[in-house]
């Protein structure tokens, strides 16, 4: 109708319904009409002709298409653009993983986490603007609200658990950073067998991914002997550095090892779990180091002495190996050789029986080999491995020579080996018997009593709730377990600080002082 008239171009659909209107509108409804609220452009007309290269274009308002009651029906009707409806969908899908990591608990499959999931697709359902902006609004209510009903990890306080009398004993190496090793056993296979000694061979098997280990720590291994399954740990080694494999040592003695010696060759596979323990090397200072091994206690030390060589090659290494006799020195090409092609490392060897040639030292370990051998002894760093008495007499040696007990660590493996064996456990203080305190079992919702005669392990057992353990000596760490509430004494001086402030304790030599809640 007016071929002069210019309508502005809409996006949306209002501007469909604007100009739908105003194509049927009169003249007087354009520019008479004081409640007209259209915007029209007219041409100029008469004298100004002459100017129309230059005219400018007067604009009135139009208004019809502009309704509240379409603008909500555009901003609620009509679709946003797929782009939105991602960015919005990736915001939701924030809130879920903040919500399953906030409240572990719920658990993958709860009804928590099916409401949250609902939400994050919830855009692709209300497609609207205004569905979008109700569905994100609703979304942080329901979040707020399980962030207030729900446990979070910060809710628990750990109780910490109350440290062992020190005796004025010299303490084994901390459990520095003990970290949550997967508890599981693996399958790997022997690479090769090798005979270090008529008694003793060493295992060497490929190194399962994610066995990160400190030179000196031992290796767990489940052996099937007599139609029973046995499992017994066994000192490294091998040298932390060989990524793709790992030796264990082990001699001929008892119903497992025997077992180990007569069917375990290259190509079979042993069962495995992660390396563990607290006696391992003393990384990160420049004091000389003394090793101190008796037979085949020599096995963690043989793993430090080798890591010694590879990652601090200046730092100076002696070694004091006390066998029976000739033929029970193992590793001995090896030990000669190092001691050839490295300044910083020497070796003394002692026989105890039978005759011994001129390179080596008749008899057992005494004051005059140590302070000849190593005459800067008192500022080293001492590293014990060996039988029971020896490791008294030894340590007793050191002290009487002017060693700070501080720099003296030993390895008390033999007590985990004996305990594992069914030997006799760590002797152990226990409250009276008559003393009934309440265990609770955090994960698996179990509660028992336990009396004055009962660890926390043994306790655990008797109520069918399973933690994991070996040594049952509080040495292998293998049943470490953490305390919620409730007040314990813990007899293992295994375990560093940091871990008792957690309230971390072995359950093994674990006594209940009063109602404990643990989690297991």
């Amino acid at each position: 109708m007016f071929k002069g008239l210019r309508v502005p171009r809409f996006s949306s659909a209002v501007s469909r319904i604007g100009r739908a209107r105003l194509q049927n509108a009169s003249p007087a409804d354009i520019i008479g009409s004081d409640k007209s609220k259209v915007v029209a452009v007219l041409p100029l007309h008469g004298r100004q002709k002459r100017d129309r290269r230059q005219a400018r274009y007067k604009t009135v308002r139009l208004s019809d298409g502009l309704k509240l009651h379409e603008m909500f029906v555009m901003y609620s009707v009509y679709a946003a653009a797929p782009s939105i409806l991602a960015f919005v969908t990736t915001i939701h899908l924030g809130l879920v993983v903040l919500r399953a990591h906030r409240s572990p608990a719920a658990g993958a499959y709860s009804f928590v986490t099916f409401v949250s999931v609902l939400f994050a697709g919830s855009p692709w359902l209300l497609s609207s603007l205004l569905g979008l902006v109700i569905g994100f609004v609703v979304h942080l209510g329901w979040f707020a609200a399980c962030e207030r009903l729900l446990p979070t990890l910060a809710a628990k306080t750990p109780k910490r658990a109350a440290a062992p009398a020190s005796d004025g004993a010299p303490r084994p190496a901390g459990m520095a950073q003990m970290a949550r090793r997967p508890r599981d056993f693996v399958k790997t296979p022997v690479l090769a067998v090798f005979d270090e000694t008529p008694d003793v061979r060493t295992f060497r098997m490929a190194r399962p991914e994610g066995f990160e280990f400190k030179a000196g720590q031992f290796l767990t291994i489940r052996v099937r002997a007599d139609g029973k399954e046995h499992v017994r740990c066994y000192s490294i080694s091998s040298p932390p550095g060989a990524q793709g494999h790992l030796e264990i040592t082990v001699k001929r003695i008892g119903l497992v090892s025997g077992a180990l010696h007569a069917t375990v060759r290259p190509g079979a596979m042993v069962s495995v779990k992660a390396p563990a323990g607290a006696f391992f090397y003393p990384a990160g200072e420049d004091r000389p180091l003394v090793l101190i091994a008796g037979g085949v206690c020599i096995t963690p030390l043989m793993s430090m002495l080798r890591h010694a060589i590879d990652a601090e090659p200046t730092r100076p290494v002696t070694l004091f190996y006390s066998v029976r006799t000739v033929e029970d020195i193992a590793f001995a090409d090896e030990i000669q050789m190092l001691a050839r092609r490295h300044a910083q490392f020497q070796a003394f060897i002692a026989i105890s029986d039978g005759p011994a040639g001129p390179e080596f030292f008749p008899g057992r370990i005494n004051e005059a080999l140590l302070t000849t051998g190593a005459p800067d002894i008192v500022h080293a760093v001492c590293l014990i491995c060996g039988p029971p008495p020896m490791l008294d007499a030894t340590t007793g040696l050191l002290t009487k020579i002017g060693v700070p007990q501080p720099q003296i660590s030993f390895e008390i493996f033999q007590a985990a080996v004996a305990a594992s064996a069914g030997g006799p456990p760590v002797a152990k203080a226990s409250p009276p018997r008559d003393v009934v305190r309440g265990l609770r079992f955090e994960r698996s919702g179990s509660a028992t009593t336990v009396d004055g005669d009962q660890t926390m392990l043994e306790a655990a057992e008797a109520c069918g709730v399973a933690i994991p353990s070996l040594c049952r000596a509080g040495v292998c760490g293998t049943c470490r377990t953490q305390v919620l509430s409730g007040d314990v004494q813990c007899a293992s001086r295994m375990l560093d600080e940091q871990d008792r402030q957690d309230g971390f304790v072995l359950a093994c030599v674990t006594r209940i002082e009063s109602d404990c809640t643990i989690d297991a």
